[in-house]
């Protein structure tokens, strides 16, 4: 069962990355710079990933207990809350009829749309691994460090890309532009 969970853990921290690399890949090859709804998303996924990782990092003796699984899916439930209270009033901001939403849609919908999808689904998939830890025997496994040093290099990877993204987006001004064009740091 621990070998389950921490497989369950490198998936939904993968899947996360993975999320966020697309929305950094939609960014750049469409030239839409996120709105700071889109990046207030953004950060929530970055945040949701941290719950994966420390279940991934905090196994690093070989032990996964009920409680490490309980404490990452507390931290991903929570970051996911915030990041789907973000999407949901994004998604109400362009409910109207008529409203052409913010950005290009992707297979039909808003990155917005799709990122509050992700985040019931991720809030979803933690709340059945903290139903599962019912069944759930503390025991040892083999460590699995390479992975988790690859999976919290990969999120460390997006989140300093996404950092160098926003400082030049609103370049050397405290708040980022509420409907951006272009990167402020580069003078466009």
């Amino acid at each position: 069962m621990a070998r389950l969970y921490r497989l369950a853990a490198t998936a939904n921290a993968w899947v996360l990355i993975l999320v966020l690399i697309a929305a950094f890949a939609v960014q750049l090859l469409t030239g839409e710079p996120p709105c700071p709804l889109c990046t207030l998303q953004r950060i929530g996924l970055m945040l949701c990933a941290l719950g994966p990782i420390y279940l991934l990092i905090g196994q690093r003796n070989g032990d996964v207990t009920a409680r490490t699984i309980a404490t990452a899916a507390g931290i991903s439930i929570l970051a996911g809350l915030v990041g789907a209270a973000a999407s949901a009033r994004q998604v109400l901001l362009h409910i109207l009829p008529n409203d052409p939403g913010y950005g290009a849609p992707v297979l039909g919908l808003h990155l917005y749309t799709w990122c509050l999808i992700a985040f019931l689904a991720h809030i979803a998939a933690n709340a059945i691994m903290l139903i599962g830890t019912v069944w759930f025997n503390d025991g040892l496994i083999e460590r699995w460090r390479p992975v988790a040093a690859a999976t919290a290099t990969a999120l460390a990877v997006v989140v300093v890309a996404n950092i160098g993204s926003v400082i030049a987006e609103a370049g050397f001004h405290w708040l980022l532009p509420e409907n951006p064009t272009g990167y402020l740091l580069f003078g466009r």
